[in-house]
């Protein structure tokens, strides 16, 4: 395995991803390919438990983004190549979990499985815990109520632990970053023994959460000597994709490897940096580049380097006229109009316009909005699959009781549970009997009826009636 690491820097859409994938095919060949008679299929254990053939560890920042570099890099190898592919905050709690026992050794914890705590299950619990400080204003702030208050002393902790800040440090940070405020430095005291106190309590009871993890791994768990042999023993390459995006504790165990010879590939958007402020610290990491050999790919890419600046410029100084003070390339087109719907309606017949001329798909074709709410996103569908033009709409997140058998069993609920009844209403009542009786049915013409998602009722010989704007879905 080479020794050389990279540090590949660029902006979005540059090719950072595919160099990152490249880097791994070329180490790749390097590496013992797996056996005909190996199990290409390893349990997580078997995967983390130190496999005899080289591992290379592989890192992104989000769960979408490692499912679509793992299937990048499994396509480009064929699979023959074992990895291990992960988020770092993923990583680091598997190896708390599966080192559990070297925890327990130096910590001096009762032996036990244990068990991770969901965010709400985190503050519900804290907040028990918390009560009689929570209830004598101890712990309190002017205009902060009780919940917001738990949170946010739980999330000074994830990101003290996140950053590599010992939790003892957090009264005396506070108090030096407020002290110009009139809160009473009496309330950062408070908030670093109540965290120590929570700490200890989850640990007592083999509980984790996010910031525990994150304290354990880069506290104790990376400075034992017998993690660190298995760990340098497993990964003879790390490759880590938006670096930009990682807590800072990421850069302790990417040194670590490079330190035990372990070869790195990085990619790093100087612009990036979407997690600042949320447990990221993109300055933090870019002094690894120090360390390896860096690439730059910011090559102008799309639409970016046509009109880039122009857009940034409009963003910025949105009181400027447009077309006034700006000369548009001419691969864009500027719609103007005097209301919302002319607005909606001259970009759907724009759509329409490139479709039929065949200058474009509509596969190729995007429509994004700001804040594009149901009904605008309704009026567009409606124009499109009128005219033949198939639409897929992304990230359509509405909530349950959109659905109208979710709303029915929450009728029937209210029905059955005692006491609920006066929160039915009459409409509800006659929704459920509908939706959980006549799902079908059969008319006197012969045609099928059926009750759609929406509440709307269908025909086979018919088309679907129109969604009316009164019953369009809510989004949030």
């Amino acid at each position: 395995m080479p020794s050389d690491s990279f540090w590949i820097t660029g902006t979005s859409r540059s090719g950072k991803t595919t160099r990152l994938v490249e880097q791994f095919c070329q180490w790749s060949r390097t590496v013992k390919p797996l056996s005909p008679n190996f199990p290409r299929r390893q349990s997580k254990l078997q995967r983390m438990a130190g496999q005899k053939i080289p591992a290379i560890l592989v890192l992104a920042a989000n769960g979408d983004n490692r499912l679509d570099l793992a299937d990048r890099i499994a396509e480009a190898t064929s699979g023959q190549h074992s990895f291990h592919s992960t988020t770092p905050l993923g990583f680091f709690e598997d190896e708390v979990v599966l080192f559990w026992p070297l925890l327990i050794r130096s910590l001096d914890l009762r032996a036990q499985f244990p068990l991770r705590l969901r965010p709400e299950t985190e503050q519900e619990l804290a907040a028990m815990l918390w009560r009689s400080e929570l209830d004598s204003g101890i712990l309190g702030q002017a205009g902060v109520g009780t919940e917001r208050m738990v949170r946010r002393t739980l999330d000074l902790f994830q990101l003290a632990a996140q950053s590599g800040t010992p939790a003892e440090e957090i009264p005396i940070i506070l108090e030096d970053g407020f002290s110009d405020d009139n809160t009473p430095a009496s309330l950062w005291a408070v908030m670093g023994e109540l965290l120590a106190k929570w700490r200890d309590w989850c640990l007592a009871r083999g509980l984790l959460t996010y910031g525990i993890i994150c304290e354990l791994y880069w506290r104790y768990l990376l400075q034992e000597p017998t993690y660190q042999q298995h760990l340098a023993e497993r990964y003879q390459a790390v490759l880590a994709d938006d670096v930009d995006e990682y807590p800072a504790i990421s850069r302790r165990l990417f040194e670590f490897l490079l330190d035990r010879g372990a070869a790195g590939a990085f990619t790093y958007n100087p612009e990036g940096g979407i997690r600042l402020g949320l447990g990221a610290d993109p300055e933090y990491l870019a002094d690894l580049q120090l360390r390896c050999v860096v690439e730059n790919l910011n090559q102008p890419t799309g639409l970016a380097s046509e009109i880039g600046d122009v857009v940034v410029d409009l963003a910025v100084n949105a009181f400027i006229f447009y077309p006034s003070n700006h000369h548009l390339p001419t691969s864009v087109r500027s719609l103007q109009t005097t209301s919302r719907s002319d607005l909606l309606r001259k970009t759907a017949e724009t759509v329409v316009e490139l479709v039929h001329s065949k200058a474009a798909q509509p596969e190729e074709i995007a429509v994004i909005a700001p804040g594009l709410d149901a009904i605008a996103r309704y009026s567009l569908i409606e124009i499109f699959t009128s005219r033949n033009i198939l639409v897929e709409s992304l990230n359509d997140q509405r909530p349950l009781s959109s659905s109208p058998t979710v709303r029915a069993l929450l009728t029937l609920l209210a029905l059955v549970y005692p006491g609920l009844g006066r929160l039915v209403r009459r409409d509800d009542a006659a929704e459920m009997l509908v939706v959980l009786t006549q799902r079908s049915a059969r008319g006197e013409d012969g045609e099928d009826y059926a009750l759609r998602e929406d509440g709307q009722i269908t025909s086979s010989l018919s088309p679907a009636p129109p969604l009316p704007i009164s019953r369009a879905p809510q989004c949030f």
